[in-house]
């Protein structure tokens, strides 16, 4: 009979001699469950996929333990390995179906100004949305060497640490900046001013720039994402504020033909 792990992960011989020193065999396994949930949110919580090393960095777990964790979460379809990178797999978060209207239609229109944004900036290109406390991904276009962008990012703190948390957190509706401590509102009302966030990750080693697309009905971000010194920020500044004007121009023209439409079939 297979060795299995207290999560229920099959463990070959190698893995099963040495889950002893991480607190993979024996007790309740609590330990085993808390190191594993640790490196599948650090997965979750990312803008961008993590190597070996960044998460155990981030974890603060050897490479050896995170590894292994690695091996039994990939095993269950909970996270994707793309080259030596690893993301949140499907069965954590699975595409929302039916998803609703505002968010298919930004990803029903966006390709077209994603694919310009790629080209133009030879970077990864996204477009997401606020989406209760989350910056909900809702589309992106990345190359074969540049980063690739999580479904889902949490952006509960006051002032979010990525430049797509910080846009979306800046033009919330109804969001008092002021509740802010002072160096957070300072920076969230320059962020308002300038339409414009950029954050240097130096763990991920990644530079991420943000703008808000305007007159939708809740907070979106369009951003560009690349490796370190490779990313220049008044060329990728200029082609997101393009794009994000193009695109609004588009989505409003899309609004004026599709409501009357809808109140037509409506009687």
């Amino acid at each position: 009979m297979p060795t299995v792990d207290p999560l229920g992960f099959p463990m070959n011989a190698s893995l099963a001699s040495k889950s002893e020193e991480d607190g993979f065999a024996g007790g309740t396994g609590h330990t085993a469950v808390d190191k594993a949930m640790v490196v599948l949110a650090s997965l979750i919580t990312s803008e961008v996929p993590l190597s070996l090393t960044q998460l155990s960095q981030h974890t603060r777990l050897a490479k050896a333990t995170v590894h292994r964790v690695l091996a039994a979460l990939q095993a269950h379809g909970m996270i994707v390995r793309a080259g030596d990178k690893y993301s949140p797999g499907g069965m954590v978060q699975p595409d929302r179906s039916p998803e609703d209207g505002f968010v298919a239609s930004l990803r029903q229109h966006a390709t077209p100004y994603l694919v310009d944004l790629h080209q133009m900036t030879g970077h990864t290109a996204s477009i997401s949305v606020l989406a209760g406390e989350s910056a909900q991904l809702v589309n992106q276009i990345f190359g074969h060497r540049t980063p690739r962008l999580p479904n889902v990012v949490s952006v509960t703190s006051r002032f979010p640490r990525t430049a797509i948390g910080q846009i979306l957190h800046a033009y919330q509706v109804g969001r008092d900046i002021g509740l802010c401590a002072a160096p957070d509102t300072d920076r969230l009302s320059e962020i308002r001013r300038t339409g414009l966030a950029q954050v240097d990750d130096v763990v991920q080693k990644v530079t991420t720039i943000a703008v808000p697309l305007t007159g939708v009905q809740r907070p979106a971000a369009l951003a560009v994402t690349g490796h370190f010194k490779q990313v220049n920020p008044l060329i990728a500044a200029r082609a997101l504020r393009r794009a994000a004007f193009e695109f609004g121009r588009t989505l409003m023209a899309y609004r004026v033909i599709a409501n009357p439409l809808e109140r037509t079939a409506s009687h």
